[in-house]
């Protein structure tokens, strides 16, 4: 009976084998899909977290774009995959405006996603012509005593930016006039050329021509002021109280993933934003790196539903 046991045990451990492999994640090749065009800091951001995942877990992690309707093509293909910790998303601060924004979406922006981590957060600034205004509320009362007679431009109806602006008026009472562009380099070349008085946008986008003397930032819309820039004063501190605007980026995957892989995952992106080279890579793009927990960024993307919607709404921006 004994030399029966003991010849059977190695099938047994054979056959336990593949449940054991199975059980172990990850086990082969993760996908980062964002849904950007490559070279944006959309990819840059998915590669910087590619590496330190690959690096981390032990296996490769490579980076798929998939643009499109302001990153909703790709929100619409995670959405669909299997809940195995194999496809994952760079999820952007454009994922609850687009909630607020359609009418339909092939997706539910909460409940078909599992929210990992936040990776960075950032603010825009509230760019103008080098001394055209000498402060935020000079530019408030030049709006309030002219209705609609400055101009904001922005990078398309419905985009972050074209909603901080519509927020900043809610906020305090004026009407500006917004006028769309194709992308935040072009609504820079027309504040440039005097076509229009002020941008909103991320600081990439603004703070260079602010070192070259060709724009004043006039204000941020965070509701601290930004560590990189203390000189600028909020839109908070001075001419809208409680405003406080972040964009970010993070990383979600399809609903349903089990929490051991999701725990994982958490985990393992918290340990890359503490790494110095990590977070010295996100500071360059305007970032501030900022980890959470998956309960914490699902929270602000609910509370940044209902806040683009009131602005919506309140705007009359037409749905789509």
């Amino acid at each position: 009976m004994l030399k029966t046991l003991f010849a059977a045990l190695p099938l047994a451990m054979a056959l336990s084998l593949p449940a054991a492999a199975q059980s172990t994640y990850p086990d082969h090749t993760i996908r980062i899909v964002h849904g950007f065009a490559a070279g944006g800091n959309a990819d840059t951001v998915s590669r910087i977290i590619a590496d330190a995942l690959s690096q981390d877990l032990g296996q490769p992690v490579v980076v798929e774009a998939r643009p499109g309707a302001g990153g909703t093509v790709a929100s619409g293909y995670v959405a669909q995959q299997e809940a195995d910790g194999y496809t994952l998303q760079l999820l952007v601060g454009g994922h609850p405006v687009a909630a607020a924004l359609y009418n339909s979406l092939p997706f539910d922006s909460l409940e078909d996603f599992t929210f990992i981590s936040t990776v960075g957060q950032f603010p825009f600034f509230v760019g103008a012509q080098h001394g055209r205004f000498a402060s935020i509320q000079e530019v408030i009362d030049a709006a309030r005593a002219n209705p609609r007679s400055i101009r904001i431009g922005h990078a398309g109806v419905g985009s972050t930016q074209h909603l901080t602006g519509e927020l900043l008026g809610l906020e305090t009472g004026v009407q500006f006039l917004h006028v769309p562009y194709q992308g935040g380099a072009a609504a820079t070349t027309a504040l440039m050329g005097g076509e229009i008085d002020l941008v909103i946008d991320a600081g990439t986008v603004i703070l260079g021509q602010a070192d070259a003397g060709v724009f004043d930032a006039l204000a941020v819309t965070s509701g601290a002021r930004w560590d990189d820039r203390p000189d600028v004063p909020t839109l908070a501190e001075t001419v809208a109280p409680g405003f406080d605007v972040l964009s970010w980026t993070g990383i979600g995957a399809p609903a349903g993933l089990p929490d051991d892989i999701a725990e994982t995952l958490n985990a393992a992106v918290n340990r890359a934003l503490q790494d110095e080279g990590v977070r010295e890579r996100i500071l360059a793009l305007g970032a501030s790196p900022a980890g959470s927990t998956g309960e914490a960024f699902r929270a602000m993307v609910e509370r940044q539903i209902a806040t683009w919607t009131r602005v919506i709404d309140a705007a009359e921006i037409e749905r789509r």
